[in-house]
């Protein structure tokens, strides 16, 4: 039977039924009422949901409608990674990138930080991207080495080689939402190019890129426009980093283009910059494996500099701000963590270890399909009953609070982004996640009903499009809330 037209049933034999609330159940048909009004928009026929909402303290429903059937969750996948997380690797966890020296050579062990270089991280602690670069210079100098003789080492072992997931859209490669996946990031990596008019109308633009590099080359197609709009954008060559901008350019904007290797990309800004501080590298980048089997450093390494990044800003960065990255470092992180796979941190590995964390909560299988940690994928599946089970566990968990925080909220991330629930009685009640992928929209995480209580809940819904699609999940929410 298809979720279609089980929901079909559910709805005309059960007429969406809704348990009693904590507040008492005279509450529950007037909720049932207002929802069902919502689900029965002739423009929402084709569309299945699975909803829940569950009392965050004592778990009795609140109300449910096909909340054990597995849809698409979008970016609501996060949810259940960075909870895996959280219960995996534990609230101190942080991730760490070593710099030092190595037999002459200038060594960089990759740690899977999603978050080095990152410009929104950098801009919250007052520094530029490459304040690592910095601090790496600043050591050197402090030696008295105003050269490396040697090769620049990278080790990006941690994780394994397929960067791109295998299940994800390659005609939206260039994306920064489909950055590849290393052990060894940089500004999210991404190229970030800036286009400026020109001398005059019809004459090429003027493009700037963040950071300004040699790794990739640019050709520069773009026009100045007299008048219109404008638009500019930029395309790279599969497989390589060559990159071709085209378009008209009438007032400056910047976007992002995604590079080929983040590794070497690192390395190769890395190099650049100790270059323009008379501190060049004299051999050559290298990528190789440096740690031992057992993930130690090599005995002879002198450590110049170790950067942290708490695993707060990463979920922070996943969560509120819906960074694709952040997630899938977090995944294969969970991978090596677990130690679910011989070769490292992978989507496979990651598979295991996040199957493992539900397994753990007693979420039938029949609910979920893990296949990435970001909700790019579309072979991802969840349940609305299993993001509330993932939810009601967090809200006990010792890491609880830390994980709430890294939702979004009507006055932070992309709910404040998207300007969704701004209404005052909205301010404060509510955490949350949001979710799209074509045809897929969600919406999960914490809400403070008027009543007082708090409530977990996930709102999935498939097999719908258009931008008007993120009321209806606003609408079921605000019921609930109101």
């Amino acid at each position: 039977m298809s979720g279609r037209v089980r929901g079909a049933i559910i709805l005309s034999w059960l007429s969406l039924w809704v348990w009693p609330t904590a507040a008492g159940g005279a509450q529950a048909p007037a909720l049932e009422e207002r929802i069902r009004g919502v689900l029965n928009q002739p423009r929402l026929q084709q569309t299945e949901f699975s909803i829940h909402f569950c009392d965050l303290e004592t778990g009795r429903t609140v109300f449910a409608h096909n909340a054990d059937l597995p849809l698409r969750p979008a970016s609501n996948m996060k949810l259940v990674t960075t909870a895996a997380a959280c219960a995996t690797l534990g609230r101190e966890f942080e991730y760490q990138t070593v710099a030092g020296l190595l037999e002459g050579n200038l060594a960089i062990l990759g740690g899977g930080d999603p978050l080095l270089g990152d410009p929104r991280r950098a801009g919250k602690e007052g520094y530029d991207i490459d304040e690592l670069f910095r601090r790496i210079l600043e050591q050197l100098r402090g030696r008295g080495l105003a050269a490396i003789s040697g090769d620049l080492l990278l080790d990006d072992f941690l994780f394994d080689d397929v960067r791109f997931h295998p299940s994800w859209p390659t005609d939206q490669g260039n994306n920064w939402y489909t950055a590849q996946v290393s052990a060894l990031n940089f500004n999210d990596n991404c190229l970030d190019v800036t286009a400026r008019a020109g001398e005059g109308s019809g004459k090429p633009g003027v493009l700037s890129l963040k950071p300004d590099t040699r790794y990739v080359s640019v050709e520069n197609l773009t026009e100045t426009a007299a008048s219109g709009r404008g638009g500019a954008w930029a395309v790279r060559k599969a497989g390589t980093n060559e990159i071709t901008v085209r378009g008209s350019v009438r007032s400056e904007s910047t976007f992002s283009v995604t590079v080929e290797r983040p590794s070497a990309f690192f390395g190769q800004v890395l190099a650049e910059y100790l270059a323009r501080h008379e501190a060049p590298i004299k051999g050559k980048l290298v990528i190789r494996q440096l740690r031992d089997e057992g993930g130690r450093p090599p005995a002879r390494l002198d450590t110049l500099v170790t950067w942290k990044t708490p695993l707060a800003e990463v979920l922070s960065r996943a969560n509120q701000d819906s960074l694709n990255l952040a997630a899938e470092c977090l995944f294969k992180t969970l991978g090596v963590q677990k130690g679910a796979s011989k070769g490292g941190g992978s989507w496979d590995s990651g598979r295991q270890a996040v199957t493992a964390f539900l397994g753990g909560l007693k979420v039938d299988a029949d609910q979920y399909v893990i296949d990435d940690g970001s909700g790019l994928s579309r072979q991802n599946r969840l349940s609305a009953q299993c993001l509330t089970k993932v939810l009601c566990h967090m809200g006990k968990h010792p890491a609880g609070e830390m994980y709430r925080q890294s939702l979004a909220t009507p006055e932070a991330g992309t709910l404040r982004r998207a300007k969704r629930f701004r209404e005052p009685g909205y301010q404060g009640r509510l955490q949350a996640k949001t979710g799209y992928v074509n045809g897929a929209w969600a919406l999960s995480g914490y809400a403070q009903r008027q009543s007082g209580e708090w409530v977990a809940f996930s709102i999935l819904a498939n097999g719908t499009s258009g931008p008007s699609r993120t009321a209806v999940l606003d609408e079921i929410l605000k019921a609930v809330i109101d």
